[in-house]
């Protein structure tokens, strides 16, 4: 990844929300639709728009705290707030999206994107944290284990505002 390598890693961590963004683009169209055919609910019923407020709100708070994070705070804090956000996709991958599409052998909507973008650029990312030390393994452990608790908060205030928004 010539490209990527030759990034500092304050402009690299920019790559979150422009990737999110993109993310969020594939699986916002489809989510309605796949929900009402799953045999299970595995989360609670939501129409287009709602969903599109809602992950719109989530892309605009990713610029937002990467913003914050690298542009104003510049330091390990600011870019821990961003690798936050990364860990969180990196979970997001595997579950929901590549858990349900194997499970229930239909396409989820993201896992695109999950699998050929947030996999691979997670694992870049984060090993290059690693390697530059601005992250430690108990930092990466943390942040992992915090990412699907704060995956469950975030999209059920999302949705929730998404549905207040749509009144």
């Amino acid at each position: 990844m010539p490209f990527l390598n030759s990034l500092p890693f304050e402009r690299l961590l920019w790559l979150v929300p422009i990737f999110f963004t993109l993310h969020n683009l594939e699986e916002a169209p489809f989510m309605e639709d796949w929900s009402k055919r799953l045999p299970l609910k595995i989360h609670p019923t939501v129409s287009t728009r709602q969903f599109v407020i809602a992950v719109t709100f989530l892309t605009l708070a990713g610029f937002l705290v990467t913003y914050f994070g690298v542009e104003y705070l510049y330091n390990s804090t600011g870019y821990l707030l961003v690798l936050g956000i990364q860990a969180i996709l990196l979970f997001n991958a595997f579950v929901p999206h590549i858990a349900s599409t194997i499970r229930f052998r239909i396409y989820s909507p993201g896992v695109v994107t999950a699998l050929l973008i947030t996999l691979p650029f997670s694992f870049y990312l984060f090993r290059r944290a690693l390697n530059e030390n601005i992250l430690n393994w108990t930092q990466f452990g943390i942040l992992l284990g915090i990412a699907p608790f704060a995956m469950v908060l975030f999209a059920l205030l999302a949705l929730q505002l998404g549905k207040a928004l749509d009144r």
